[in-house]
């Protein structure tokens, strides 16, 4: 849900309008359901409305008779109550939005001091700590922010309703603003988009292939981020010239990348052919992009040679280049005195004949021998000709503007718009080592014995031949084939094209060696991140990467990179493994550990942070983040990944999505600054932590891995059986067919609890660990509370823990919990779960001071309990059509209206919760 907190105070006229607004949009949905499915349907939403906001008002019996009146409809009214909270929570989402918009708008068109969170504000705030204009550039030249868009089961919006739904902002949005009424603020025309949404399929018919994850991955970039990020270039050049003039902005330092098309951890759909086309779709809109700006340039930038000079290298640029078109003489007859335009043109066909050439590419690795036409330097190098030609002359004004937008644009985008990672299993590249080396005992090889056998290997490897890769099996092909496009890839369109390679589960030294090698042998090079997710491998993360970066062998292939390593941490995992408070906390120390490993070996290090949606995988406010742990920032960049509906909230709007970077940025720059003068923790602080985070541990694994009942009572209690059907993402819900814990990804698990109310993953453990840690009296107390008002890793740890139990609901997780069918197991269970959610609340109040969860935001308080009532019906509807189908017997028809249904209710609760997995 929108987060508007203290230190961002909202008028009560503002809220007013808001409130106005919502109702407005209730009562067109209403006049809407009326007219579509008749009356009878919106009486019956307005008795559950009525019946579960009686309820939250303690009226036990209105809970009675919301739960009668639910199980008394049929499959096809279940459908219509389904959809009508659903889309109701939709709208509200687009109210709450536009509001965010327009306050956003106002605050920056008012002046005055740099809005909060902004990059003035960073650069306000760097010059009272008395950075001087040199640190500043230093700390500038070594910025690098990269957000990596990944694609999970999470994200319940299909394309079209995206598209629909951002129509339908813009339709309101002019609703206040009587100077710019026109048609599209007709009334009817908003009954009509509202009607249309309410007979728009949510569901999927299919599974979505990969490459129509990718297709709506770009869709982002083509509707906000190609014209979002040149602003926030504008924008620190602006702050620096008002502030440090001396000091100039870097060319590029927020870029994007993207695991779409490239993971194939777990997904067998990602094969060779899916990522040369995804490679493809990614060239193919930053190049059309690029086309229309060319266009649009040509017709801004119509200076005459009778009206001011142009250079020769503009008319030499069109004369050598004039073989790429064969309309340039026509256009020359047309306008012989605009050189400018000519030149625009001729790079417009340019950009046409490098689309063409990937039309006629190959989809398999063969991708092509021959280098691209074009490359990004080509592309600038023709802006800096035109540039330097409108200074040298009487139009320097028109240098800026548009020309240095698209300047921007491509240096931010290049020809590739996101750069495409490569991600694999460790295990599998012990598969295709054993294989390649011809050793079917490598496996069982110590990790002594796996280092002696790998540096051999790599000495002596050179890359194979295509017919010779074709004779593997076909797991190992799997594993070379990749890599080997990825070789093609890097000659065709250049290296800038691919990102990383990450090794999911790595564990040792070996599972870096082993990429090495077989990247040799497929004759690619990209630099080689592991990726640390358990708790004992996060524990193990810094010694693994001592001795990575001395082995000889992989010290070869790191001086390529200028000692510059990537290191990949998982948020999500950690967090199914051990639990909310020790996860963050190894992820803490594992940061702290793998920074001061890095500085003794003199390397480079670049922190890539797997993060979630949700509290529990690591979501949450992006600067508070960022600047809760500095340390990981020293060397001036960052890696994190952007998941599931993480994109549709935070990047299908432009004035959203330049918030949630500017707020990026502003605590990167912060976080790089604070990371060269990082205090160290207080002894007793860390101490705590660590008796915490062993208490909490013990806690959370007992119940998770020792408790076979507790697996069992959360299959039957939340949704994650209709979870795994849905058809919401490409990839499976579970890496290995046994369906343990541990073989779940963590998405699901995590939308699991978060859908049945519990919200387990965001607090299960830390009320212990809170618990015995107080039981040391009144010195232990007061400890916690100065960790908490001055250390932010500590404040953002237990504050997040207060936003994930606010939207938590133990009594509708109650009601879930009579899914499940051993009474004795459901009691037992249940009694652990409110035990432990009681004692977490408690703990965290003592700590905080406050008289209930979020006391300190009474905005975010209020909307929490604005939505409950609105949610409560989709709960109860979801808890009764899980029954119809656990229990069978249904005929084909009331089967397939229950599950429509079903997945109706998992859309408006992540809606309601503004939270999926």
């Amino acid at each position: 849900m929108t987060v508007f907190t203290a230190s961002s105070p909202i008028q009560t006229k503002d809220l007013a309008a808001l409130r106005a607004e919502i109702r407005y949009l209730g009562e067109v949905l209403g006049k809407v359901i009326t007219q579509v499915e008749g009356r009878e349907v919106l009486e019956r939403v307005e008795l559950l409305r009525t019946l579960a906001k009686g309820a939250r008002a303690g009226d036990v019996t209105a809970g009675v008779k919301l739960g009668t009146a639910v199980a008394a409809l049929t499959g096809a009214e279940a459908v219509h109550q389904a959809m009508a909270f659903t889309l109701y929570f939709e709208l509200i989402n687009l109210a709450e939005e536009n509001f965010r918009v327009a306050l956003l708008r106002r605050r920056r068109a008012t002046g005055g001091a740099p809005m909060r969170e902004s990059i003035e504000a960073a650069i306000v705030a760097l010059k009272a700590r008395g950075v001087s204009a040199n640190k500043l550039q230093c700390l500038l030249d070594q910025l690098h922010i990269e957000l990596v868009f990944t694609a999970h089961p999470t994200e319940s919006k299909r394309r079209t309703l995206l598209t629909k739904l951002r129509r339908l902002a813009e339709i309101l949005r002019t609703r206040h603003h009587p100077e710019l009424l026109t048609e599209a603020a007709d009334p009817a025309r908003i009954e009509r988009e509202i009607a249309s949404l309410w007979l728009t399929d949510r569901s999927r018919v299919d599974r979505p292939a990969v490459t129509d994850e990718a297709q709506t991955g770009l869709w982002y970039f083509d509707t906000t981020l190609f014209d979002t990020l040149p602003q926030l270039q504008r924008e620190l050049q602006r702050a620096l010239r008002k502030h440090y003039p001396e000091v100039k902005a870097p060319p590029r330092w927020l870029t994007f990348g993207s695991w779409i098309g490239g993971d194939r951890d777990g997904n067998p759909h990602v094969t060779s052919a899916v990522t040369a086309e995804v490679l493809r779709l990614h060239r193919g809109l930053a190049l059309e992009k690029l086309r229309s700006r060319a266009r649009d340039l040509s017709r801004i930038i119509t200076v005459s040679d009778r009206r001011d000079r142009i250079s020769p290298e503009v008319r030499r640029f069109v004369k050598e280049n004039k073989h790429f078109s064969s309309h340039l003489e026509q256009l020359g007859q047309r306008f012989p005195h605009e050189p400018y335009r000519l030149a625009l043109h001729v790079l417009r066909e340019k950009l046409a004949r490098s689309s063409q050439e990937l039309t006629a590419s190959s989809l398999s690795t063969e991708i092509g021998e021959e280098p691209s036409l074009l490359r990004a330097a080509n592309v600038r190098e023709m802006y800096d000709v035109i540039g330097a030609s409108l200074r040298a002359g009487r139009g320097g004004i028109l240098a800026d503007g548009e020309l240095l937008t698209a300047i921007h644009q491509l240096e931010t985008f290049g020809l590739h718009t996101a750069r495409l990672d490569l991600r694999q299993h460790s295990g599998a590249h012990e598969s295709a080592v054993a294989e390649v080396l011809g050793r079917s005992d490598y496996a069982g090889l110590d990790e002594a014995a796996k280092r002696v056998a790998l540096a051999a290997a790599i000495a002596t490897a050179r890359p194979l031949a295509l017919m010779a890769i074709v004779e593997f099996s076909t797991a190992t092909r799997h594993v070379l084939e990749p890599l080997r496009l990825a070789a093609l890839t890097a000659r065709k369109f250049g290296p800038e094209a691919l990102g990383i390679y990450i090794i999911s589960m790595t564990t040792e030294v070996s599972d870096v060696l082993e990429v090495q090698l077989l990247m040799r042998l497929a004759g690619a090079m990209l630099p080689i991140a592991p990726l640390f997710e358990t708790l004992g491998d996060l524990v193990a993360a810094p010694r693994i990467l001592s001795e990575l970066v001395g082995q000889a062998e992989y010290g070869t292939l790191l001086e390529k990179y200028l000692r510059h390593q990537h290191v990949m941490l998982g948020y999500s995992d950690s967090n199914k493994d051990c639990g909310y408070l020790a996860a963050n906390w190894a992820l803490y120390r594992a940061q702290d550990e793998i920074m001061a490993v890095a500085a003794r070996h003199g390397v480079r290090i670049t922190l890539f942070h797997g993060r979630g949606g949700s509290i529990a995988r690591g979501g949450g406010p992006a600067a508070k983040a960022i600047l809760a742990q500095p340390v990981g920032l020293r060397d001036g960049g960052i890696r994190v990944t952007e998941q599931g509906e993480v994109l549709s909230t935070r990047y299908h709007d432009s004035d959203l999505a330049h918030r949630i970077l500017e707020q990026m940025t502003y605590g990167v720059l912060l976080g790089s600054e604070a990371a060269s003068r990082a205090a160290e923790v207080p002894a007793g602080w860390i101490e705590a932590m660590e008796q915490m985070s062993a208490a909490s541990v013990e806690a959370y694994q007992a119940v998770v891995h020792r408790d076979p009942q507790f697996l069992q009572f959360w299959q039957q209690a939340t949704p994650i059986d209709q979870i795994g059907n849905l058809k919401f993402g490409s990839r499976p819900t579970y890496r290995k067919a046994t369906q343990s814990v541990a073989d779940l990804r963590a998405i699901p698990w995590v939308f699991s609890w978060m859908q049945s109310r519990f919200n387990f993953p965001g607090w299960y453990g830390l009320g212990t660990a809170l618990e015995a840690y107080l039981a040391g009296g009144p010195k232990a107390k007061a400890l916690l509370r100065a960790m908490h008002a001055e250390w932010p890793f500590f404040q953002t740890l237990i504050d997040n823990a207060q936003l994930t139990m606010r939207k938590a609901d133990m009594g509708i997780a109650g009601l879930y919990a009579t899914l499940v069918e051993d009474v004795a197991v459901r009691e037992r269970v249940l009694g652990l779960l409110f035990s432990e959610f009681a004692k977490t609340e408690r703990t965290i109040l003592a700590i905080t001071g406050r008289k209930q969860l979020l006391g300190g935001e009474p905005v975010l308080l209020k909307s929490v309990q604005l939505r409950n009532p609105y949610i409560d019906p989709l709960n109860y509807l979801q808890v009764e059509l899980l029954r119809r189908l656990r229990r069978g017997g249904l005929d084909k028809a009331v089967e397939e209206s229950c599950r429509t249904a079903i997945e109706l209710t998992i859309n408006g609760i992540s809606g309601g919760l503004k939270n999926t997995g």
